[in-house]
C-alpha cells in the first residue's frame, strides 16, 4: 500500500516544526528517514498516524487521503506506529499486550497471528509471556512492540528509532527482526539516526534537516554525499 506525504508541514504550538515535506513511499518498500535529534523526524511519524495533529498538506494512504484523521481510524486502516523506546502499556503482561494486537486485527478484518506466531518471531519474549512490561528491559519491550504490530497485521508499518537506546548487539538482533518483516511484504517506513541499522533494509532514504528535507535517494549516496559536505 503506497504512501505518499504532499506538501506537508507540521507546527508545536505557534513554532512550525516541519516544513512542506514531499515523499513517497511505494508499496512493499521500506523507506529510511534519516536526521539528527530535533529534525523533526518523530513529529513525521506521529502525523502520519494521527497522533500529531496541528499540520497541513496531505497524506495519502492507497487512494484515502488519512491526513488528520483521529488515529484510530489510521490505525484501522492498517497503519502501526512502534514508537521510540518500545512505549507498550506497562501495567499490561507481555502475552495482555500481545491480545491487544490480536484484537485490533479483528477490528481490520483480518486473521490476527497467533501467540505461537509472536514466539517464533520473537522467541525472547516467550519466556517472559506472563511479565509486565514496565519489569522489561529496554531491549525486550522494543521486541514487544514489534511484536504487537507484528500480530495486528498491518500494511504499514512506521518504526521510530529501534536501535535507540539499546545495546548494539541487541539492536541487532531486533534489526534482523525487522528485516524478516519486511521480507513478509510490509511497506514501512523507519526513522534512525545511525544510517548503518538501515544497510541492507532500505530502498531508499530522505534525509531530514530543521524540518525540511535537504537530500533524497539510495542510503550510500546520501552518506557519501554527507561525508563529502562534512570533509
Amino acid at each position: 500500500m503506497e504512501l505518499r506525504v504532499e506538501n506537508f508541514s507540521a507546527w508545536h504550538g505557534q513554532a512550525q516544526v516541519l516544513w512542506d515535506l514531499e515523499i513517497v513511499v511505494p508499496s512493499g518498500t521500506v523507506v529510511g528517514v534519516l536526521g539528527r535529534n530535533g529534525a523533526g523526524k518523530t513529529t513525521l511519524l506521529r502525523a502520519i498516524s494521527g497522533l500529531h495533529r496541528k499540520s497541513s498538506g496531505g497524506v495519502r494512504l492507497g487512494n484515502r487521503e488519512i491526513a488528520r484523521l483521529p488515529a484510530h481510524e489510521i490505525a484501522l486502516a492498517g497503519v502501526a506506529l512502534v514508537r521510540e523506546a518500545g512505549q507498550v502499556p506497562r501495567s499490561l503482561s507481555v502475552t495482555q499486550n500481545l491480545a491487544l494486537g490480536q484484537r485490533l486485527a479483528a477490528s481490520r478484518g483480518k486473521t490476527a497471528r497467533s501467540l505461537a506466531d509472536a514466539w517464533r518471531w520473537f522467541p525472547l519474549l516467550e519466556p517472559l509471556a506472563d511479565r509486565k512490561a514496565e519489569l522489561l528491559s529496554g531491549g525486550q519491550r522494543q521486541a514487544l512492540a514489534l511484536a504487537t504490530a507484528f500480530v495486528s497485521r498491518p500494511d504499514f508499518l512506521l518504526l521510530d528509532e529501534p536501535s535507540a537506546g539499546l545495546a548494539p548487539s541487541v539492536a541487532r538482533a531486533l534489526y534482523d527482526t525487522i528485516k524478516n518483516l519486511v521480507n513478509e511484504g510490509i511497506t514501512a517506513v523507519v526513522v534512525e539516526q545511525h544510517p548503518a541499522w538501515l544497510a541492507d533494509l532500505v530502498n531508499r532514504c530522505y534525509l531530514l534537516e530543521n524540518g525540511r528535507v535537504t537530500d533524497e535517494g539510495p542510503l550510500a549516496d546520501l552518506v557519501r554525499r554527507k561525508q563529502a559536505e562534512i570533509l
